[in-house]
């Protein structure tokens, strides 16, 4: 049987852990919304993006599959890599905004004076970090 450690940390403690790691995941959803802003401000980049959503990455194959033309794009339509870019952006836009949800949540909730105990993995997840330094 594996040894399952249990982390005990005040409501307190909690809070001021998840006010960290909520300052961090704001610093990374400000980059990268800074990001989306700049795309979205190339509106020629954004419209070729939004007419290209429906297209399936397998398009180009399916059409010669299918004794069909493969679809033409000019130099100023977004590539396909910019449309994964921007894809991956977005998704992990979305993560950074439910990761923040759920800390909130949490921290809303907790009684300062409550006791609990912690599994590792929420441990590091609402952002307790090691005090050990290395010199």
């Amino acid at each position: 049987m594996p040894l399952r450690l249990a982390f005990k940390k005040s409501g307190k403690q909690i809070k001021e852990a998840i006010a960290g790691r909520l300052e961090k995941l704001g610093a990374r959803l400000q980059k990268r919304n800074g990001e989306l802003d700049a795309f979205m401000d190339n509106r020629a980049k954004l419209r070729s993006y939004l007419v290209r959503l429906g297209e399936s990455s397998w398009s180009l194959h399916t059409a010669r599959a299918n004794g069909k033309p493969a679809p033409l794009y000019s130099k100023e339509d977004i590539s396909s890599e910019e449309k994964e870019e921007v894809k991956q952006l977005c998704q992990r836009i979305f993560e950074i905004e439910q990761e923040m949800r759920r800390l909130e949540l949490i921290r809303t909730h907790l009684e300062d004076d409550r006791e609990f105990e912690l599994p590792y993995e929420d441990l590091v997840s609402y952002g307790f970090e090691s005090e050990i330094t290395h010199d």
